[in-house]
């Protein structure tokens, strides 16, 4: 027997390759699907994982595939944004404050991990930025489509972005903005509260003690020059308020901007993930409408009618 040839080591080299190909496997089907914070701690794991998460390719795919609510921005009584983690262990931005924008910013409006934000100088500037990574523009033109009526107007935070239209809630009902042909329409409409779920725009409302949302079925009759009937269907189940907290449609002083109160109790409604955000004093709670589960997020001191942002802990690129 010849000594100097060794026998190959076929079980250490199959549990090499099981190795590699469960890194395949994680690689390609785990990692785009956390969050931007959990992906920042992977990304010391190894070379391999750091530089694919760096990749404005895969940044682009786990934008496209972490979907779910992380939070909400708002604005705390300093005037600074401020964000509000579901689960601060797995949900964080490095700066809540945007402080990396050339100006303190309002937060207006999100989408799929985008903040709107609008300065405060004398010029106002919108910028659009990622919260994650600290990236942002500023760069904008003005629409062909000018609207005039003098009996319509557009209430204030009630904007919604869903599939390239922009809905706002109007003393006439809700009026639409198509960003590609550049047309507005009107529809009547008594719901208030507009928002998203599952691509798709959903309004809600509170009826005898229940909080009930309704969808759009025809949300493309926007793009016909005629009037067209649009129609709402309920889904999701109803949520019955506990007596403990109640929420009275008929004493808020601004139903029209998602918001109903008693005094203390104030119920902010906002569709991103089906979440509900119902507040006590200072204290708020995060419902989830499919599960019919709650938990406390914590107290915070927010004015009285400020607005919640949605936010998805992703990390799309703007460069």
């Amino acid at each position: 027997m010849d000594r100097g040839n060794k026998a190959p080591n076929l079980y250490g080299n199959k549990n090499c390759r099981i190795y590699m190909d469960l890194e395949d496997i994680i690689r390609e089907n785990v990692l785009p699907y956390p969050p931007a914070k959990s992906l920042f701690r992977c990304a010391g794991v190894c070379r391999g994982w750091r530089f694919q998460i760096s990749t404005a390719f895969f940044a682009h795919n786990q934008s496209n595939s972490f979907r779910s609510i992380s939070g909400f921005f708002f604005q705390s009584l300093a005037g600074m944004p401020a964000f509000m983690s579901l689960d601060p262990r797995a949900y964080a931005v490095p700066d809540p404050s945007l402080t990396f924008l050339r100006e303190p910013v309002d937060v207006r409006t999100s989408c799929n991990g985008l903040l709107c934000c609008q300065g405060r100088t004398a010029y106002r500037p919108y910028y659009i930025c990622n919260p994650a990574n600290k990236q942002w523009k500023g760069s904008w033109r003005t629409s062909g489509e000018i609207r005039f009526d003098d009996n319509e107007k557009l209430l204030p935070k009630t904007g919604v972005h869903v599939n390239g239209i922009v809905y706002w809630l109007s003393t006439r009902g809700v009026t639409s903005f198509d960003l590609n042909s550049e047309l507005c329409r009107l529809f009547s409409s008594n719901l208030e509260n507009l928002g998203m779920i599952n691509g798709k725009l959903c309004a809600a409302c509170i009826r005898n003690q229940k909080l009930i949302v309704f969808m759009l079925t025809n949300p493309q009759s926007h793009t016909r020059r005629r009037a067209a009937v649009k129609t709402w269907t309920r889904i999701l189940p109803e949520i019955k308020l506990d007596s403990t907290l109640p929420v009275e449609s008929n004493t808020c002083p601004c139903n029209y901007s998602g918001r109903y109160c008693d005094g203390h109790n104030q119920l902010h409604i906002v569709f991103v993930g089906d979440v509900v955000v119902l507040r006590e004093r200072n204290s708020y709670y995060c419902i989830d409408m499919n599960k019919k589960a709650s938990n406390c997020l914590g107290e915070y001191i927010i004015h009285p009618y400020e607005r919640f942002v949605g936010y998805v802990n992703g990390l799309v690129n703007l460069y």
